[in-house]
C-alpha cells in the first residue's frame, strides 16, 4: 500500500508516483494508492491486509508519521517501505534509497534492515526518526513552513537570512542525567540526531550506524562553525558518553537518553514543534524497513 503525502516536497508526489509505477507494472498491479495530507488522514485511511506492506511516499516527516501510527496501533513489528518524494529525504539516504527509482527497485528485492528511533515525551510527536533540535534548525523550519506555500524559493531564502546570524541563550541539554549545555551558554544550534545523514544526502556524522542504539548530541556555538560542520561533517564517537571536539565550536557526544529544554521551540524530523522541551530515549532497532 502506497501512502502518498500530497503535501510533501513540491506537492507533486501523487503525479510522480503514478509515473514511477508505470515502470513497474507488476508492483502497480498488486498495490493500492492512498493519498493523504495529514496524520489524521493517514490514520483514517490506513487499513492494512495481513500481507500488505505500508510504503510512505513523501519525506522524513511522512515516514515519521507512519512509524508513529504503526507504533500507536501496536503494529511496529510490520516491515515498512519508503519512497523519497520529500524535500530533504535524510532517512531515505541513510537507507540507501537516494532516488525514487532506486527505492522502487529495493521494494522489488525486499531486502530489509532495522533502524533505531528516538522516543520523546511529547503527546503530539512521540517519535523522532531523524532529529530533534532547537536554535537555527527549528527557527529556519518555522519560518520556512509559514511561507513555503506562497513560494518555496523565497521561503528558503527568507528563513536563511532571518536566522543565519542568530545565537541564543536559555537552552539546556542533559545527557544521560548529566548537564551538558547550560542555559547561560550562547549557542547557535543544539540537537540530538539519530541517523548519519542530514537533508539532501549530506553525511553529517561519519561512522555512525542507524542501528547502533546510540544517538549523537551536538552543540554548535555560532553560525561559522555550524556551516563548517555542514560542509565537512564530523567523525562520530562510537561509544556511549564518548565526546570529541573535531571542529572548533562544535561539541558532540553519543547518548541513549537526553533531556532538552528549548524556550524558542523545537523541530522534530523537519517539522516545527510548538513545545518547549522533551526527553528523548533511543529505542534500538525498533523499526524494520526495506532498504537499498
Amino acid at each position: 500500500m502506497f501512502l502518498v503525502n500530497a503535501s510533501a516536497g513540491t506537492g507533486t508526489a501523487p503525479r510522480q508516483l503514478t509515473t514511477l509505477l508505470h515502470q513497474a507494472p507488476d508492483i502497480a498491479g498488486r498495490s493500492r494508492i492512498i493519498s493523504t495530507r495529514s496524520a489524521a488522514d493517514l490514520d483514517a485511511a490506513l487499513r492494512l491486509q495481513d500481507d500488505e506492506i505500508p510504503v510512505s511516499v513523501g519525506g522524513d516527516g511522512s515516514f515519521s508519521a507512519l512509524v508513529t501510527l504503526m507504533d500507536r496501533r501496536g503494529e511496529l513489528q510490520r516491515t515498512l517501505g519508503l519512497l523519497p518524494f520529500g524535500t530533504g529525504n535524510a532517512t531515505a539516504h541513510t537507507l540507501g534509497l537516494r532516488t525514487p527509482l532506486r527505492a522502487l527497485a529495493a521494494l522489488l528485492r525486499g531486502t530489509t534492515r532495522t533502524i533505531d528511533i528516538m522516543r520523546t515525551s511529547l503527546t503530539c510527536t512521540p517519535i523522532a526518526v531523524v532529529s530533534c533540535s532547537t536554535g537555527f534548525e527549528s527557527n529556519f523550519l518555522r519560518r520556512y513552513s509559514a511561507v513555503r506555500y506562497a513560494s518555496k524559493p523565497w521561503a528558503g531564502i527568507s528563513a536563511l537570512l532571518l536566522n543565519l546570524p542568530r545565537q541564543l541563550r536559555g537552552v539546556s541539554l542533559q545527557l544521560n542525567g548529566r548537564e551538558w549545555v547550560t542555559p547561560a551558554a550562547l549557542v547557535h544550534n543544539v540537537g540530538i540526531y539519530n541517523i548519519p545523514h542530514y537533508a539532501f544526502g549530506r553525511i553529517m556524522w561519519r561512522g555512525m550506524a542507524p542501528d547502533d542504539g546510540l544517538a549523537i548530541a551536538a552543540a554548535v556555538t555560532n553560525p561559522l562553525w555550524y556551516w563548517g560542520l555542514m560542509a565537512r561533517g564530523i567523525d562520530a564517537p562510537t561509544a556511549a558518553d564518548a565526546m570529541e571536539h573535531r571542529i572548533p565550536g562544535v561539541r558532540v557526544a553519543r547518548v541513549t537518553h537526553a533531556e532538552l529544554d528549548a524556550p524558542m521551540g523545537m523541530q522534530i524530523d523537519g517539522e516545527p514543534i510548538d513545545a518547549r522541551g522533551t526527553t528523548l530515549s533511543v529505542d534500538a532497532r525498533a523499526v524494520t524497513v526495506i532498504a537499498g
